[in-house]
């Protein structure tokens, strides 16, 4: 399947319609569940936070980054570098909270890294765009479109959470719901509608989706023991790190018109889905 079959098939997608006037509604929410108290919590622990912060926002770029050299004559070379400055998914929560791991710390990393996802990401797409063939972005317009999306809503929903307000708590237990419902049905609806080219794509994708995963996993397990973290503060960071935001990738797809990595997130999201699901309710930590 060509490239332009690949923009055909994403601009036909009823999906793919949805998911970026749906962001700044999931960030919004997002923004209604932060808690102050978590966030300091976290930070109190010095070593883990910075240990975990330092890993979302450097060391999965800097994986990303290899990767792409490693494969890059790949269609999906440029797809895992950017694929990894997505922030945590919404389901790292519910993942670490079966694997009984550290839940402010899950809730302050998919936080505050999606917080400051407009600036990291400009940043390393700069970094990205230098050798990356092919590939180019306007740096002031894509920070201004990820403000938009991501950064304003948060405030907004974090501002307001502050406050307390009957209505905006009734609004948000009304999102929580839905915002599951969505992500349930355009994770089944996605896959269907790009399925002629997952099956054209799946042993490329595939073999760089385990390479990514397992380097991930190796990156956390060797990192956390050398700086002596806690078991449960180190699994939280791998969640955190392998539960990418799905409908974030399928926005940064249409947003750098790159078709082919939405093919790839959803490689990537199944993937992870399959691996850490089990990884999650399997064995959780004493």
């Amino acid at each position: 399947m060509s490239i332009q079959e690949l923009n055909n098939l994403i601009s036909s997608s009823i999906t793919f319609k949805t998911i970026t006037p749906m962001i700044p509604v999931m960030f919004y929410f997002l923004g209604t569940q932060t808690n102050y108290q978590d966030i300091k919590q976290t930070i109190e622990n010095k070593i883990t936070f910075s240990y975990a912060i330092f890993f979302q926002i450097f060391v999965l770029p800097l994986i990303g980054l290899t990767l792409y050299l490693v494969f890059n004559t790949s269609i999906f070379a440029i797809s895992i570098a950017i694929v990894l400055l997505a922030p945590g998914g919404f389901i790292s929560g519910i993942l670490t909270h079966f694997k009984k791991g550290n839940i402010p710390l899950s809730v302050s990393l998919t936080s505050l890294t999606s917080l400051i996802t407009p600036f990291t990401t400009v940043f390393w797409l700069s970094i990205i765009s230098i050798d990356a063939e092919g590939f180019s972005f306007n740096f002031l317009e894509t920070l201004i479109q990820l403000t938009l999306l991501i950064f304003i809503p948060f405030l907004v929903g974090y501002f307001l959470n502050t406050k307390d307000i009957d209505t905006v708590n009734r609004l948000s237990s009304f999102l929580d719901k839905f915002l599951k419902l969505y992500i349930a049905v355009i994770s089944v609806t996605g896959p269907f509608e790009l399925r002629d080219a997952l099956f054209d794509y799946f042993s490329e994708a595939i073999t760089i989706v385990l390479v990514a995963i397992g380097v991930v996993f190796i990156a956390v397990e060797s990192t956390s023991r050398l700086l002596k973290i806690e078991k449960k503060d180190a699994v939280t960071v791998s969640i955190e790190a392998l539960c990418q935001n799905f409908p974030i990738v399928l926005t940064f797809s249409i947003l750098f018109n790159l078709p082919q990595m939405a093919v790839f997130g959803v490689f990537y999201y199944l993937a992870t889905l399959v691996i850490v699901v089990p990884y999650s309710l399997i064995r959780p930590l004493n």
